[in-house]
């Protein structure tokens, strides 16, 4: 989903996307398991669906957050 040299948070580059998306389609609703990104989504309009099939991770959550790798 990011571009190359694209280091910014998850919940920063997601909520991006989807207002991207949002200009010229219905964006029904974003699933997914971080917490942090389904906040700023929620804050930011959209209807949000969080995945919970899977153990919160500290190495995933820096990953996302802190290092935008993912």
């Amino acid at each position: 989903m990011r571009r190359n040299r694209d280091f910014r948070p998850a919940r920063v580059t997601k909520v991006e996307i989807l207002r991207r998306l949002a200009a010229d389609r219905v964006v029904r609703m974003l699933v997914d398991d971080d917490p942090a990104v389904c906040d700023a989504a929620e804050a930011a309009g959209f209807d949000v669906v969080r995945a919970r099939w899977a153990e919160p991770s500290e190495a995933l959550r820096e990953a996302q957050e802190k290092e935008g790798r993912t």
